[in-house]
């Protein structure tokens, strides 16, 4: 999997604060990061409280993350922060740690976040990377309808999207409604709804590598149970490697 958002860096104070707050407010979640031996490893919290005087935030461990988070942390002078709901990435100087309960650290120099996504994408290359199955049905002259298991071109918690033949393509039309389908990898499966966004003809090309026309059908996640959802986040999170890697802080 390789992903196609673009990272763009906030120097701006008053915008690192102001997207610190809301995390707070918002009680987002946060996680803690870090590559040991090439492998990612995390932790989730919250932030507690920010103190704009002294130029510092506090977070706190999630329940049952206290050993994990004091694992990432400890004997750091900075640690890494990804917050999936705002599309965040941050490095933050370690200040002070009261472990296992409360660390502090200083503001970011600056945030990255992801440029006009609301949610992490990922591009699916490996044709067998992540499945997608459902039935489909439309009334035209006559009712027709077709089960279908394709595999995604992307996907993120906002919606996916994959490729059908011309004559599937009928099958589909801007603001259907699909009510269950399932997204479906090697250790990942996620029950939904969803809308039909629009159904695009797809020439071939060198990228691509058809030899023929398809039709790239989109459709946004209008209903995901929450938990799928937190899963279906970190497992986004979990590919994302090379955009994490990239940034140079």
């Amino acid at each position: 999997m390789s992903n196609g958002n673009k990272l763009n860096k906030i120097h701006d104070a008053y915008q690192i604060l102001s997207n610190l707050s809301k995390a707070k407010e918002d009680n987002c979640e946060v996680y803690v990061w870090r590559f040991v031996g090439g492998a990612k490893h995390l932790g989730l919290c919250r932030i507690e409280a920010i103190r704009k005087q002294r130029n510092d935030f506090c977070i706190v461990p999630t329940e049952g993350q206290d050993r994990i988070i004091q694992e990432l942390v400890s004997g750091q002078t900075q640690i890494d922060f990804y917050i999936p709901s705002m599309c965040l990435l941050m490095r933050c100087q370690v200040k002070q740690t009261d472990a296992p309960f409360r660390y502090y650290l200083g503001l970011p120099e600056f945030i990255a976040q992801v440029e006009r996504r609301q949610s992490m994408r990922l591009n699916v290359y490996e044709q067998e990377e992540m499945k997608v199955s459902f039935g489909k049905t439309i009334t035209l002259p006559k009712t027709m309808s077709q089960f279908f298991l394709k595999s995604c071109v992307d996907v993120s918690t906002g919606g996916i999207s994959f490729y059908v033949s011309k004559t599937e393509a009928k099958l589909f039309r801007p603001e259907d409604a699909i009510p269950a389908m399932e997204l479906k990898s090697k250790n990942f499966t996620a029950k939904f709804a969803s809308q039909v966004q629009n159904v695009r003809e797809i020439e071939p090309d060198e990228v691509n590598g058809f030899s023929y026309k398809v039709w790239r059908v989109s459709c946004q996640i209008t209903q995901m149970d929450p938990v799928a959802k937190k899963q279906l986040e970190r497992f986004i999170f979990e590919r994302i490697k090379d955009e994490l890697r990239a940034i140079n802080f």
